[in-house]
């Protein structure tokens, strides 16, 4: 088993992102509790897959963070953006909103949270990070108006 999900959606859309990238997954509902049920959507993969799952964590990383050793062509600036859209999405889909009305996400490893803001920073976006118990805060401050 490679993931649980409490919506289906969301494990389809897993197990469709692994088929495209050629990995095989399915997935299975498993109803759960005895006066409450409930349901668990679980993803099942092939035990390659979180081999396969590092390598592009770490290639991922390596595309938003690293430091070009190179000039980077059009092409490798658009993948670096659509890898940066693809994070910020992933993070709005788990995180809720904070306290003060901007959505807010704590990250316990530091690896992710910089790549969120690097990734906030390709974007544009006004990402704010600070260090809490627990791991890091990252929140995405409101657009200031210009009055």
């Amino acid at each position: 088993m490679l993931a649980e999900f409490n919506r289906g959606v969301a494990a389809e859309r897993l197990a469709e992102l692994l088929t495209t990238a050629g990995q095989t997954a399915s997935v299975h509902r498993y109803t759960a509790g005895n006066r409450h049920r409930y349901e668990i959507f679980r993803v099942f993969a092939d035990p390659s897959t979180p081999q396969f799952l590092d390598r592009a964590w770490a290639q991922g990383y390596a595309d938003l963070c690293a430091v070009p050793t190179e000039p980077r062509s059009h092409r490798q600036l658009r993948h670096s953006r659509q890898l940066a859209e693809a994070a910020w999405r992933g993070v709005l889909m788990v995180s809720g909103p904070a306290r003060n009305g901007s959505p807010g996400l704590r990250v316990a490893d530091l690896d992710t949270a910089t790549v969120l803001m690097r990734a906030g920073r390709m974007m544009a976006l006004p990402v704010r990070m600070s260090t809490r118990p627990g791991g890091q805060l990252l929140l995405v401050m409101p657009a200031v108006s210009a009055a």
